[in-house]
């Protein structure tokens, strides 16, 4: 029989009286129960109570326990609660739903609710990230009582550390957010669509349908046109509907989403539903992500539950596609939701913009399932132990995967889905076995069991800092641009993702605290504040924000740019865009956590290197002499819609001053792609006073534009000068100034720990206060560009890559001497809120001193020659004038000599052999365990060596590796060392030996 081609076309006749749903919204009765007892009262047959809003929490209602001081390193609750509540109302059931079986949904709770009708109990949901439907039965029409029960007391030991639960950035809330309605139970269920593009076909998988039951279908086009199909085939529980005509794909590019909406029974017992949808593919073959059989580079940033005045996520499509809108502005195609899941609207925005969702579960990792008597705030709720030996985080876990897929599984924005992150004691193989499942179910999107951690042969995709048998996926290996990391992104079986890319700390803007109106308040900012206060520094914070931002843009600009060199890497995922207001302030973010501009980087100017097409350059150094030739590669990362074919332009120009330019023949740039268009010559020898010049590469009639600022010295012209230049404050040095004669003091080994800082180029790491034991405790450097002791060392006012090659040496405390003032100081991190000072000058009696932390008295340089020479210049000139003045004493004390550091070790190691303490290496036994003891929090390389002969396997913190005979180099990252220790652990092949003769654990900086 000829199939005919349909354009089902309904008429919904049901009344409004009727409708889809009905919605809860409104005020309820709310009971706190602490003792939990409201089961054994009744509390679910009884309409007292506070008055409550619902959608929302008891925070924002202001019931809980008023909360007094401020929670170490994360904001605070204006009040708290932690245990179950009963919210009570009565409801009215419209008689258009007689015979008819309803529930209630609940958008999204934390973390437990149960449910009564007319004091009989309904059931019990738990998930964390998807909505809780109860199935209530036939209720007749008219008035009932309602009782939920929410307990946010934790349900399964998954911890309080990861983002679906624990108060770092959302809080542990109590209430019911998001849509909350009652409404009639469809008879088709859930729906899976899977939308086939090539062969034009949707098919549509729900519940069994009854015989007499019949579903009727319509499709809209994204211009909101009727779809032609027909039925190609049905069953009672599923359906494949084959398009007439083309169809359009979903993307990044074109987010082209379709309608189906779905009826069954007519007028006042029509049920109806619809479903948006996409037609989008995604593999993964070799190192690449193809969606829609395109090379796709995921530009991604994490999203940590960033609400901080509700306290929970927003369930407003209008809120997500204004954060969404902002990824976009930025180049940005991708998000991770970090051990959480987001709710409906969060997909439904993404859809609708373009935007790809890697959703998970939680995180529990080594650190979390053991008490830190020492840092009390990095103890973790319940002691979670990993997945495979934690029967209650077991139960959960499989259960909130198949939630997740089957609430939004249907969204073609949801692209990937992990367990969680940084699952690394958990059981691998029972993890996979979860995932295969999932995937065998729905394998429309890609899949991976955790993030930094063990790679498995489940893995569609991996999201790493650290590729097994690889190396490190990201990091800054020069002061040039001439490098990637290709040598390990070759090595990888799967599409690989550079992991958290960043966390470059900020200097707060004090004025931020006052934005926090909401559930929360931000008295630790408050207390940090008061430290900046009793320093001085509170009216340099805009200084010091705009210098530390600066910094971060330049670093999170090198790091991007280093892996669009690198043709085999799949993506990054920063963190992040916006702020961390937990884990110890970690303020990273170009935006704070309202996901408002810092005034640091502008969203065009990001664009450049973290859109979809980059002009790149390759040089290996930013700072040039003009007895120099400029050598360059130029390439172009095509990661856009489609192949372009363009020349492309250059210009090496200062203000006034253009030392070249000109275009490159037009070529074809592939899409999906790094391609080499050439190499660029330019003498510099025209230079003749230094000077920064910018480099922009462009493609002529296209957005896509790059810049980098480069510095070129002329050769030093000779200086007279009668200048003691010294590194040691001694008697002579004394007496020089007492004398009235200028001083040059380098300063980089002076001071003492009391006195200094060690002087770093980038930022700490994160934050200072969740990883403490790291040496690096600035935020960059505030320079003042106009004084004349750097008149003839071009700068900005703060740190750039001419100054990368300085940033050995100290910098000096400051805070007893507060009209100091320094030309550079670097920034304190503000944890410490110490006034530093790295190049600043005085009197000292009757003489004048320049006092220089900068190591460039024996640095070769062209950086350290041209600042020693600028220095040299001021101070033998009339402007070398101090007003500041110190004592011969408080130069001393300021300057004390201090102690060698270079044969100190900072860790210990207690070795076991066969389970017997053993004092030296090297020593033989079956099984061999180390345990370090490290500061808090830092980043190595533990090099561990065996006898040529030696089998077997070793393990740090339970990551698992064979042995190799010789040196074997082992990644230890900081979380493994947060709790001040690492143990190293090896056991022999059955039936031979180990032989251990070297275990060191070297630092990175």
């Amino acid at each position: 029989m000829r199939k005919a081609w349909i354009i089902v076309l309904l008429v919904l006749g049901f009344s409004a009286a009727a409708g889809q749903s009905l919605s809860l919204s409104g005020t309820w009765r709310v009971q706190l129960d602490p003792n939990d007892r409201g089961i054994e009262q009744h509390s679910f047959n009884t309409l007292q109570g506070t008055p409550v809003t619902l959608p929302g929490t008891l925070d924002e209602a202001g019931i809980g326990t008023p909360t007094v001081g401020s929670r170490y390193g994360i904001l605070s609750r204006r009040h708290e609660y932690i245990g179950p509540a009963w919210y009570c109302r009565t409801i009215e059931v419209p008689k258009a739903w007689a015979e008819q079986p309803v529930e209630l949904y609940l958008e999204r709770v934390m973390w437990a609710s149960e449910v009564w009708v007319d004091g009989v109990r309904k059931g019990r949901q738990d998930g964390l990230g998807t909505p809780h439907i109860h199935p209530l039965g036939r209720l007749t029409p008219g008035k009932h009582l309602l009782a939920i029960r929410i307990d946010n007391r934790m349900q399964y030991n998954i911890g309080d550390k990861g983002h679906c639960y624990g108060e770092y950035t959302q809080i542990i809330w109590n209430g019911v957010v998001g849509r909350l309605e009652l409404r009639p139970v469809k008879p088709w269920g859930v729906l899976h669509l899977t939308p086939d593009a090539e062969n034009r076909t949707l098919t549509i998988r729900h519940d069994s349908i009854a015989p007499h039951q019949r579903l009727s279908y319509r499709i809209t086009d994204p211009r909101g046109g009727a779809v032609a199909f027909r039925i190609e085939q049905q069953t009672a529980d599923r359906t494949t509907l084959r398009m007439k005509d083309s169809i359009l794909h979903w993307d990044e590019f074109s987010p082209s989403l379709y309608t189906l909406e779905i009826t069954s029974g007519h007028g006042k017992k029509q049920l109806r539903e619809e479903v948006t949808f996409g037609f989008r593919t995604v593999r993964s073959i070799g190192s690449k992500i193809l969606i829609n059989d395109r090379p796709t580079l995921l530009r991604g940033n994490l999203d940590c539950v960033h609400f901080p005045l509700s306290g929970y996520p927003s369930c407003s499509q209008q809120e997500w596609e204004r954060i969404f809108s902002i990824y976009k502005q930025h180049g940005l195609n991708h998000v991770r939701f970090h051990s959480w899941c987001p709710p409906e609207a969060a997909f439904s925005a993404a859809d609708k913009l373009g935007i790809y969702i890697q959703a998970e579960v939680l995180w529990i990792d080594w650190w979390m399932s053991v008490v830190n008597p020492e840092r009390p705030e990095m103890t973790t709720l319940g002691l979670p132990r990993g997945l495979g030996e934690n029967p209650s985080a077991e139960a959960y876990v499989p259960a909130e995967l198949l939630r997740m897929t089957q609430s939004y599984g249907n969204h073609p924005s949801f692209l990937m889905i992990c367990i969680g992150n940084e699952l690394g004691n958990s059981d691998f193989g029972l993890m996979q076995r979860w995932t295969d499942s999932l995937r065998a179910l729905y394998p429309e999107r890609l899949y991976a069991v955790s993030t930094a951690r063990t790679v498995t042969p489940t893995d569609q995709y991996m999201v790493t800092h650290h590729y097994p048998g690889a190396g490190n996926t990201y990091g800054l290996r020069t002061a040039g641009t001439d490098f990637d990391w290709e040598s390990t992104y070759a090595k990888t079986a799967v599409p690989t993702l550079a992991h958290e890319l960043g966390q470059y700390p900020v200097y707060p803007l004090w004025s931020e605290i006052d934005k926090y109106t909401g559930v929360l308040e931000a008295r630790n900012l408050t207390e940090l504040r008061e430290l900046a206060r009793q320093n001085g520094l509170t009216a340099l914070d805009t200084a010091f924000h705009q210098a530390s931002g600066a910094m971060q843009t330049l670093l999170y600009k090198a790091n991007i740019e280093a892996l669009l060199r690198t043709p085999s890497c799949a993506g990054y995922q920063l963190l992040s865009m916006t702020d961390y207001s937990g884990q110890g302030e970690a303020l990273v973010g170009w935006l704070d956590s309202f996901w408002d501009s810092k005034g640091i980087v502008e969203a065009d100017t990001f664009r450049q290197y973290g859109g979809a097409v980059v002009p790149l350059a390759r040089f290996d150094r930013y700072v040039w002499e003009s007895t120099d030739t400029l050598t360059l590669k130029v390439e172009v990362a095509n990661y856009g819609s489609s192949t372009l074919h363009s020349p492309i332009r250059w210009t090496l120009a200062a203000p006034g001053d253009t030392l070249g330019k000109g275009t490159l023949a037009p070529m074809t740039l592939p899409q999906g792609d790094l391609t080499r268009c050439g190499t660029l010559t330019l003498p510099l020898h025209t230079v003749t006073r230094a000077a920064q010049y910018t480099l922009t590469l462009e493609l002529p009639g296209t957005p896509y534009r790059n810049q980098w600022n480069l510095w070129i010295y002329p050769p030093l012209q000779p200086l007279r000068h009668s200048i003691l230049i010294t590194d040691t404050l001694d008697a002579q040095t004394l007496d020089t100034l007492r004398n009235g004669a200028s001083v040059l003091l380098l300063a980089h080994r002076a001071g003492s720990h009391e006195t200094t800082t060690p002087l770093a180029f980038t930022p700490l790491f994160w934050s200072n206060s969740f990883f403490p034991g790291q040496s690096t405790k600035t935020l960059g450097l505030l320079i003042d560009p106009t004084h004349p002791a750097l008149q003839a060392f071009p700068t900005a006012s703060h740190s750039d890559w001419q100054w990368e090659p300085l940033c050995h040496g100290s910098a000096f405390n400051l805070n007893r001497f507060p009209t100091l003032r320094p030309i550079v100081g670097p920034i304190s991190d503000f944890h410490i809120n110490d006034r530093l000072a790295s190049l600043f000058e005085c009197r000292v009696g009757q003489g004048k001193v320049m006092v220089c932390g900068h190591d460039i008295g024996n640095n070769p340089s062209p950086s350290a020659k041209q600042l020693l020479y600028s220095l040299l210049r001021y101070m033998s000139g009339p402007d070398f004038a101090p007003t500041d003045t110190l004592t011969p004493d408080q130069l001393l004390a300021l300057l004390a000599a201090q102690p060698s550091t270079e044969n100190v070790p900072i860790c210990t190691y207690t070795l076991l052999c066969d389970g017997t303490e053993t004092e030296t290496t090297p020593c033989s036994g079956e099984r061999i365990e180390v345990k370090i003891t490290t500061p808090n929090g830092i980043l190595g390389d533990l090099q561990v060596t065996f006898s040529d002969d030696t089998q077997g396997e070793m393990a740090v913190e339970g990551r698992t590796y064979p042995i190799q005979a010789g040196n074997n180099t082992l990644f230890v990252m900081r979380e493994d060392t947060n709790d001040g220790s690492v143990t190293f652990r090896a056991t022999a092949k059955p039936g031979t030996r180990l032989t251990l003769t070297r275990c060191e654990l070297i630092p990175r900086q």
